[in-house]
């Protein structure tokens, strides 16, 4: 209902906001026209008024006097110009004045009461005025002739049905552009109200161009994320039950072998427990820790401190692993890079990046560690001769228990954890993450911390 009711808001915005823009147009043309129209028959009466002084101006002329029967000629004037005329001598008495009849004049007397003078013109003859010529209206009938008043009522009605198609119009159009934008909102409003009862393959299938248009755009795009983080909180779901089965299966097969007198209780036997259980124990540490980061409950000693103390102590806790895999280390590290961190949180990180690195790099292979400065930024760099990682799965390591296809076998794999947790240490440190392809061969990743100009 409030969908539908859309458009006709809108619809009926538009003709209301035409009726007033009409309403207003025609009150202005209405009171110019007539001001102006007024004006234009005023102009027109004292035109007459001046021509029918120069007629009496004649009569005189040719009679050398007031003759009031040569002024016959201002009556046929008068009724030819639909005119109320009065004649006037120099002393401002009467001379002879219209009734309105045909062709009828009277003289002397005193003229209708009632009539207003509408105009007026002076009789001049020889350069002497002696007299004047007076265009008089009754008020009840104002200054504008019947044919004026016609003229008017059908101005004002043309304006008034230009002023109704108009608003036609405006309503027609405003219907139109009122379903031309309420369409695409229902098909939004649609798809939305589809992927909320669970179908997830409910798209839009619109493109760029206007807001509503982006809006649905976006909505898939929402909606193809929403789908993607389905398929991998799915994926999750099962790496973890995997990583917890394995452990949990091999511990329980051992301790009922033991149970049933298959296998013996010795060292041998219970070291392997106590391996199964450190190695549920590091998961279960590691998703708690996790958790911590994301949650923002770990504590960081935030301090000004030189960049070059953490990495050089992850190298020092790394050294033994990459000695033992016979791995080659590089180390370039800048002294004095000062920034404000948790040392222990940036060994952590550092430790987990060289820890995939010894993981994922074979045997005899270079792993290079570099600390530089990179503008306003300290940068920390490990990276390997390793096996790599896809273009197109670099944007998905830094989440929890991922691993690249290549690197899911237990004998290599770690748990998926490490370089989430790298991610939010850095993040909490106002630092930034990245991975690339090595010069190496490998991978490359760094970590990008704001320079402090503190002292460490």
């Amino acid at each position: 209902m409030n969908r539908k009711s859309l458009g006709f808001r809108i619809a009926v915005a538009f003709a209301v906001v035409a009726f007033t823009t009409a309403a207003i147009a025609a009150f202005v043309l209405t009171v110019t026209w007539q001001r102006r129209f007024e004006a234009y028959v005023q102009r027109g009466v004292q035109e007459q008024a001046d021509a029918a002084a120069e007629v009496v101006a004649r009569s005189y002329e040719l009679a050398g006097s007031w003759n009031t029967v040569d002024l016959v000629e201002l009556a046929h004037f008068g009724m030819l110009n639909d005119l109320r005329l009065q004649v006037l001598d120099a002393d401002g008495d009467l001379i002879a004045y219209t009734t309105g009849q045909v062709g009828e004049m009277r003289t002397g007397g005193t003229a209708p009461e009632g009539e207003e003078v509408m105009a007026q013109a002076p009789v001049v003859v020889d350069g002497m005025t002696v007299g004047a010529v007076l265009v008089k209206q009754d008020p009840a009938e104002g200054l504008l002739t019947d044919r004026d008043r016609w003229f008017r009522r059908v101005s004002i009605a043309g304006l008034a049905i230009a002023a109704l198609i108009a608003v036609a119009l405006a309503s027609l159009a405003g219907a139109l552009y009122a379903r031309s934008i309420v369409k695409p909102i229902e098909d939004v409003t649609h798809v939305a109200d589809e992927l909320r009862r669970g179908r997830r393959d409910a798209r839009t299938g619109m493109h760029g161009g206007d807001p509503i248009a982006d809006l649905g755009a976006t909505l898939d795009q929402m909606a193809d994320a929403i789908e993607a983080d389905r398929r991998f909180e799915q994926q999750l779901t099962a790496d973890v039950a995997h990583e917890l089965r394995t452990p949990l299966q091999a511990i329980q097969a051992t301790v009922e072998a033991m149970q049933d007198g298959v296998l013996p209780i010795d060292e041998e036997r219970l070291g392997l427990l106590h391996n199964e259980t450190v190695r549920l124990g590091r998961l279960a540490g590691s998703i708690l820790e996790l958790s911590r980061l994301e949650t923002g409950s770990a504590p960081f000693a935030m301090a000004p401190i030189d960049i070059a103390a953490p990495v050089r102590v992850a190298l020092e806790s790394s050294r033994a692993l990459m000695e033992s895999t016979g791995h080659v280390v590089e180390e370039s590290i800048a002294e004095g890079l000062v920034v404000v961190g948790d040392g222990d949180r940036l060994t952590q990180a550092v430790g987990n990046l060289l820890s995939n690195a010894a993981r994922y790099t074979p045997e005899g292979g270079r792993v290079r560690v570099r600390v530089l400065r990179d503008g306003p930024h300290a940068v920390i760099e490990v990276a390997d001769s390793g096996i790599g990682i896809d273009e197109a799965d670099r944007e998905r390591v830094f989440t929890r228990f991922w691993r690249a296809d290549q690197a899911r076998a237990r004998a290599s794999g770690g748990l998926g954890i490490g370089l989430a947790v790298v991610k939010e240490i850095v993040d909490r440190q106002s630092g930034g993450v990245g991975i690339g392809p090595s010069d190496l061969g490998g991978t490359s990743v760094w970590i990008r911390l704001p320079l402090s100009g503190r002292r460490a």
